[in-house]
């Protein structure tokens, strides 16, 4: 159990360290409860990506698609590219 969460904080930090030159002081992104961060905690960063729905549709042929309910928002986007991401890792 111990380990779990140790790698847990890991890919938190790792994140937190990745994303956080993408969010520069004169942009900060919305966190919860609509607080601006600049200096963001990788819980903030995860917070962020809490409500992306996937849609999987299943298709005349029988190939399931997967979809996003909505598009992303420029924050998330942000986020993904400061991590060396984009959207098709949900598609």
């Amino acid at each position: 159990m111990l380990s779990l969460f140790l790698l847990a904080l890991a890919i938190s930090r790792l994140f937190q360290r990745r994303a956080r030159p993408f969010i520069p002081p004169e942009r900060p992104f919305k966190g919860a409860g609509g607080r601006k961060l600049t200096r963001p905690t990788g819980q903030a960063i995860f917070q962020l990506f809490r409500y992306v729905k996937v849609v999987l549709l299943e298709l005349p042929d029988g190939h399931i698609q997967r979809a996003l309910g909505k598009p992303l928002t420029p924050d998330q986007r942000r986020i993904l590219q400061g991590l060396g991401m984009d959207e098709s890792i949900y598609v």
